[in-house]
């Protein structure tokens, strides 16, 4: 409908003003105004609801059967033989991913280089933890890596968790709140009470229970700011099965490991999100011994100017006989509760031909403890 108003004024205005400026330059003030209103137009068209329509990313046979069936819909043929094209397009348009079964749940740390987002998906519901690096003025995580990820996914998000205010995790937050605005958010740093994240916080969801272990009530000054470094006022959430945890601890110190570490000394989690990206300063002795993780997923960039991991925290992760994926060699790693003692990755999976190495040929889509 756009393109029904703006390729016949380009096309027969914009375009000739365009040139015949360059003999009459008082036309380009004219192909100006032309193009401001035919902005104006298209901005009102792009405020409709139904501006753009997403759906989730069906299989391939499916997808080529939509291919065929969009292309028998447009051939010369009679409407009774075109009209199978619909029945052909027909499972593409109304294919929903697959869920986690009710007590399960997912969880899928996205590649977003230095930065974290991950997606904890349960049987009807769904939370967004972190929302992934700022790029640029114009460019981050959320609208490049995390949006495009729901939207494959069919994803309505519940509920957005953004661990602290560093904009490595926190770049991305606006492009998603915006997108979805009917999304619960919590954070460490919002001027709304409502918002912030606080020790207690609980709810639980197809059998998932969900538990904000940080920052405590105390750690909040009497305007709301925390009083902590942005660090060790992250959001620590805990998410837990029937059997199976996740632990997601976005970049808390190590003093604040510690603390509840201690004062959660019966807490286990079958997964844990590496701390501050697996910094030297994280991962302490105290909270692995504590946790006891099977394994760990380290988002960190290529050759990060951060150097993370840290060989050390990396060298306690393995005299522990704990597992750990990092996201250069596994791009988006997948951790499912009904499949524990397996994560999938997405970049040994669904490999391309630029991608060079294999860590791991044996399982070029699973690591498997």
């Amino acid at each position: 409908l756009a393109n029904l108003v703006a390729i016949p004024v380009v096309t027969l205005l914009v375009t000739p003003l365009a040139m015949l400026g360059a003999v009459l330059p008082a036309l380009w003030e004219l192909a100006a105004w032309v193009v401001q209103g035919l902005s104006s137009a298209l901005q009102w068209l792009g405020q409709w609801s139904w501006a753009a329509v997403f759906r989730p990313a069906a299989p391939w046979p499916l997808a080529l059967a939509a291919v065929a069936g969009g292309g028998l819909l447009v051939l010369r043929l009679p409407w009774v033989l075109r009209s199978a094209g619909l029945l052909m397009l027909a499972p593409a348009l109304l294919y929903v991913p697959p869920r986690p079964a009710p007590g399960q749940f997912e969880l899928i740390a996205l590649d977003v280089g230095q930065g974290s987002a991950v997606l904890v998906r349960t049987a009807s519901h769904s939370l967004l933890y972190d929302a992934g690096p700022r790029f640029g003025p114009d460019s981050d995580a959320g609208e490049r890596v995390v949006l495009p990820l729901l939207r494959a996914l069919g994803e309505r998000l519940d509920a957005t968790v953004v661990s602290h205010s560093d904009s490595d995790h926190a770049g991305g937050a606006e492009a998603v709140r915006a997108a979805h605005p009917q999304s619960r958010w919590l954070a460490s740093f919002s001027a709304d009470a409502q918002e912030r994240c606080v020790a207690g916080q609980r709810w639980t969801w197809d059998g998932v229970s969900f538990e904000v272990l940080r920052p405590l009530p105390q750690d909040y000054g009497p305007d709301g700011q925390g009083l902590l470094s942005t660090n060790a006022m992250s959001c620590v959430l805990r998410v837990a099965s029937a059997q199976y945890s996740a632990w997601l601890g976005g970049d808390i110190d190590a003093a604040r490991e510690v603390q509840l570490a201690l004062a959660r000394p019966q807490d286990r989690a079958t997964v844990m999100l590496a701390p501050h990206h697996g910094s030297l300063t994280s991962s302490t002795p105290v909270l692995l011994n504590t946790l006891q993780p099977h394994w760990v997923l380290v988002q960190s960039g290529y050759r990060n100017r951060f150097g993370h991991p840290a060989q050390a925290v990396l060298d306690r992760y393995r005299q522990r006989a704990i597992q750990w994926v990092e996201s250069p060699d596994c791009g988006a790693a997948t951790w499912r509760s009904a499949e524990p003692d397996a994560v999938q990755c997405h970049r040994r999976e669904s490999r391309r031909y630029w991608h060079h190495g294999d860590p791991n040929p044996a399982h070029p889509g699973v690591m498997e403890r």
